[in-house]
C-alpha cells in the first residue's frame, strides 16, 4: 500500500508556511491525497476559509510537486493547473511594476556581496518584475542550491530574499490605489536608501524631486550634520542667501578654515552623484511648472523660479534649480558651466580662464555637438586682451571654429542657444547683420593713470603719493594703490628709485640733470660696465653721488658689500669690478690675498654703524655674507666681554645704545614680520615676480613667503599680517595688469 503523506510530514518539510498549514487543518484536509482531491476538484483553494493568496500559492506549488505520485479513483492529476502567479504578474500595471522593480533592485542591492553578483548573474543583469518571476518563482527546476558561486552561508539569506519579494508582488497585486502604490514605491526606496524611519506623506505623494531634495538636505541624508551646515552655508543654495566667508563658516562650525575649505570642495565634488536619488522619481515637470523637457535648451526664468518655489514651499536659488534639473535629467540633458564658479561663493577671479555666471541645460546631443568650454574662454580672451582697433565675426561662421564633429548643419539649432550663453555670460549683442562684435577696449589703463601723475609731480614719488595725486586729478576713477604699484613696470616706462617703493619715470633720465633710477647697486653696475678694469671706491662715489647725493663713499661700499648676488668683486686697494667681466692680474682679488690687518674696534664699530644705517636691522648669524656673520660674532664677542668687565665704558655705551634701540636678545635675530612684508613687497614690484627658492639672495625672502602663505591658509595670521598678505597676493594678482 501506497505511504501517504501527512500535512504535519509536509510542514515540517518546510514546504507550508504555518499559515498554510492552519488552512490544512481547519478545512480538514490532513494529507497530500486531501490536498490533491480537493485541487482536482475545485481548481483552486482560495474558496478555503482563511486561505489568501499566498497559501493558494503554496497548495497549488504542493500539488504541482506531488501529482504524480498519487492516484484518485484509478483517475491520475495529469493536467498541471498554471501557477496563478503568472497570471498576477502579467496583469500588473505600469505603476505596480514600478514599486515591484524598484523593491527587487533595492532589495537585491540590500543582500551581501556573493549574494548580490550569484543573483544579479543569473537574472543575467534584468532585475525587472516579469524577467525575476520567469526565472525564480516561476522555474519548476529552480533550487538555491543550484545558482552559480552560492555557498552554504548564501542559501538562508536567498531564501529569506525570495520569500520577501514574492509576499511584496501578491501585496502589491491586491493594491489598485495608485496614489498610495506611489507613496509605497517613494517611502520604500527613501527609507532603504536613507534609513529615514519617518517621511511626510506629501513627499511620498508629490513625487516632487525639489521638496524631496530639501526634505533630504534637512535630513542630512546626503552629507553628515557638519558637512550640510558647511554645503548650506557655503554654496548658493537658496535665495537671497547670505555670503559669507569660509573663516566665518569655520568659526560657526567650530572647524578650521582650512577643513572647511575641504569639506566644501569634496562635497561640491560628490553633489551631482549625491542627487542621483532623485532620479529614481516621477516629477511632472511640464504639468507643475511649465518645464518642456522635449524642447532643446530648458531655461529657469523668473516666472518658473517662482512657481517652483510656491509649489514646493522652497526658497531654491535659480542657480541650485538648474543644477537639480541637470541631475534629474541626465540622460537627456547636459549642464554647461563650471559649477564652482557658479554655486561657490568666490572672492578670487581665475584669471586663466572664463568664470562662469550662469548654468545653461542643453539636449545632450545638441550640446556634444560643440566645445562649448572652448568657445567661451575663446570669447573671454578676446574680451580681456587690448583691442586697439574693433573687429566682428560672423557668428554662424565663428561657431564652425568650435564643432566637434563638423556638422555644419547642426549651426542653425545651436546658434540661438549659443547667442543666449553670450548675452548672459558677457552682455554683448550680435548685431543686425548677426555679427559678433568685439570692441575696441583700449581706453586709459592704470600704468597711464600713474604716468600722468608722476609727470604733475615732476619728482620721484612713492606710491601712496602718485596714488593720491591720480585720486586727485580723477575722483571718479576706482582703483588702489597695490594697483598702481603693479602697473609701474619698466616697460611702462617707470623706473624704481632705490628700494624704498619711489618710483619716477624713465625719460627723466634723459629730461632731468642728475637723475637716475634703480637702486645704488644698479647705477655701480651700469658705471662699472663702461669700464675694461675694475675702478676705485672713489670714482665710483664721484659717480653714485651724482644721482644719490645724500649717499657716502662708506655707505656705498659697505651697499656692494652686502650684496648676496656675486655680481661685485673687490680687488686690492680699494677696487671694484664685476664678476661677469675679465681683468688683467695686474689687479688681485682680496679673497686671493692673506689678510694679516686687524681691524679697531673704533673700525668695526663704524661698519656696524654703517651696516644698520643702510639695513636697518641687526646682522644676521646665518644665510648672509660673511661680512654681515662677522659682524654678528663680533657684537656677541663684545656682550661676553661685557659680562667680564673687559669692555670701557664709553665704549659699551656706544655699543648697547645702538643694540637697544634694535631689540638685541643676544640670540639669532630675525626681521618683524611687518620689515619683511615691507621687503617682500619692494622684491614684487622691482622684480615683478615672487622670490625663488631657487636662486642666490632670494631664499630667505622666500622662505617668509612660504611660512606666511601656509599660516594664511591655516588662518593663523593677526590681522595686520593678514592685511598686508593680501596687499602681496594683490600686487602679484595685478602684475599683468
Amino acid at each position: 500500500m501506497q505511504n501517504i503523506i501527512t500535512v504535519d510530514e509536509i510542514f515540517k518539510r518546510n514546504e507550508i508556511s504555518v499559515r498554510t498549514y492552519h488552512v490544512c487543518k481547519y478545512n480538514q484536509l490532513h494529507s497530500i491525497l486531501d490536498i490533491l482531491k480537493y485541487y482536482y476538484k475545485n481548481k483552486s483553494f482560495e474558496k478555503l476559509r482563511n486561505c489568501g493568496s499566498k497559501s493558494n500559492l503554496e497548495l497549488v506549488n504542493t500539488c504541482n510537486k506531488y501529482q504524480g505520485d498519487y492516484y484518485i479513483e484509478n483517475v491520475e492529476i495529469e493536467v498541471k493547473v498554471e501557477n496563478p502567479l503568472k497570471n498576477i504578474v502579467l496583469n500588473l500595471t505600469r505603476i505596480q511594476r514600478e514599486v515591484i522593480n524598484n523593491f527587487i533592485f533595492v532589495k537585491t542591492n540590500s543582500l551581501s556581496v556573493r549574494s548580490r553578483n550569484a543573483i544579479v548573474m543569473h537574472l543575467n543583469n534584468n532585475l525587472k518584475v516579469k524577467n525575476y518571476t520567469e526565472k525564480i518563482l516561476l522555474s519548476e527546476n529552480f533550487k538555491v542550491q543550484k545558482i552559480k558561486n552560492v555557498g552554504a552561508k548564501c542559501i538562508p539569506e536567498l531564501e529569506v530574499y525570495i520569500s520577501i519579494i514574492q509576499d511584496f508582488i501578491l501585496e502589491v497585486s491586491q493594491t489598485t490605489d495608485e496614489k498610495y502604490l506611489i507613496a509605497l514605491k517613494n517611502k520604500y526606496l527613501i527609507q532603504q536608501t536613507f534609513n529615514i524611519p519617518f517621511v511626510p506623506s506629501e513627499i511620498l505623494e508629490s513625487e516632487s524631486i525639489f521638496l524631496l531634495t530639501d526634505f533630504l538636505f534637512n535630513q542630512n541624508a546626503f552629507f553628515d550634520e557638519t558637512q550640510t551646515n558647511v554645503v548650506k552655508k557655503g554654496l548658493k543654495l537658496y535665495n537671497c542667501q547670505k555670503e559669507i566667508t569660509l573663516d566665518e563658516i569655520a568659526e560657526q562650525v567650530d572647524l578650521s578654515r582650512e577643513r572647511v575649505r575641504q569639506i566644501r570642495k569634496v562635497c561640491l565634488e560628490e553633489l551631482f552623484s549625491k542627487l542621483l536619488f532623485i532620479s529614481n522619481f516621477n516629477d511632472d515637470l511640464f504639468q507643475n511648472y511649465n518645464i518642456d523637457t522635449q524642447s532643446s535648451y530648458i531655461e529657469i526664468n523668473t516666472d518658473i523660479l517662482e512657481k517652483i518655489n510656491n509649489f514646493n514651499n522652497t526658497d531654491f536659488s535659480r542657480e541650485f534649480i538648474t543644477y537639480i534639473l541637470s541631475v534629474y535629467l541626465h540622460k537627456s540633458f547636459t549642464l554647461i558651466g563650471n559649477s564652482e564658479d557658479i554655486l561657490q561663493f568666490n572672492y578670487f577671479n581665475s584669471r586663466n580662464k572664463h568664470n562662469w555666471n550662469n548654468f545653461y541645460l542643453i539636449d545632450k546631443k545638441l550640446a556634444s555637438e560643440i566645445d562649448f568650454t572652448f568657445f567661451i574662454d575663446d570669447v573671454s580672451s578676446r574680451l580681456s586682451d587690448r583691442i586697439e582697433e574693433s573687429y566682428s565675426f560672423n557668428f554662424k561662421s565663428y561657431l564652425s571654429k568650435f564643432l566637434t564633429n563638423n556638422n555644419v548643419e547642426i549651426l542653425d539649432l545651436l546658434f540661438p542657444i549659443c547667442e543666449r550663453v553670450v548675452n548672459d555670460e558677457f552682455e554683448i549683442y550680435l548685431d543686425l547683420d548677426e555679427n559678433l562684435n568685439f570692441k575696441k577696449n583700449s581706453s586709459k589703463q592704470v600704468h597711464q593713470y600713474a604716468y600722468e601723475a608722476l609727470e604733475e609731480l615732476g619728482k620721484p614719488s612713492t606710491v601712496k603719493e602718485i596714488f593720491d595725486r591720480v585720486i586727485e586729478l580723477h575722483p571718479n576713477y576706482n582703483t588702489e594703490e597695490a594697483k598702481i604699484r603693479a602697473s609701474m613696470k619698466r616697460k611702462n616706462g617707470f623706473v624704481p628709485v632705490g628700494r624704498i617703493s619711489v618710483f619716477g619715470l624713465k625719460k627723466w633720465e634723459n629730461e632731468l640733470e642728475n637723475f637716475k633710477g634703480g637702486t645704488i647697486r644698479d647705477i655701480v653696475e651700469e658705471y662699472l660696465m663702461l669700464f675694461s678694469t675694475p675702478k676705485h671706491i672713489s670714482n665710483i662715489t664721484e659717480y653714485v653721488l651724482k644721482y644719490r647725493p645724500k649717499s657716502s663713499q662708506y655707505s656705498i661700499l659697505q651697499n656692494l658689500k652686502l650684496d648676496e648676488s656675486g655680481l661685485y668683486v673687490f680687488y686690492k686697494d680699494s677696487h671694484i669690478g664685476l664678476a661677469s667681466k675679465k681683468y688683467e692680474s695686474d689687479f688681485k682679488k682680496l679673497s686671493e690675498i692673506i689678510k694679516t690687518d686687524v681691524r679697531t674696534w673704533a673700525e668695526t664699530f663704524e661698519i656696524f654703524q654703517n651696516f644698520i644705517s643702510i639695513k636697518q636691522r641687526l646682522p644676521f648669524s646665518s644665510g648672509v655674507p660673511e661680512e654681515e656673520i662677522k659682524l654678528y660674532r663680533w657684537i656677541n664677542l663684545q656682550q661676553s666681554k661685557q659680562k667680564k668687565g673687559k669692555v670701557e665704558e664709553n665704549k659699551k655705551e656706544k655699543l648697547n645704545s645702538l643694540l637697544t634701540k634694535y631689540g638685541f636678545k643676544n640670540s639669532k635675530r630675525r626681521l618683524t614680520p611687518q620689515e619683511k612684508y615691507e621687503e617682500l613687497i619692494s622684491f614684487v614690484s622691482i622684480n615683478n615676480r615672487l622670490p625663488s627658492a631657487n636662486k642666490d639672495g632670494e631664499e630667505n625672502l622666500y622662505k617668509f613667503y612660504y611660512k606666511q602663505r601656509k599660516l594664511f591658509e591655516a588662518n593663523e595670521l593677526d590681522n595686520l599680517e593678514k592685511i598686508k598678505f593680501i596687499e602681496v597676493a594683490k600686487l602679484f594678482q595685478n602684475m599683468k595688469i
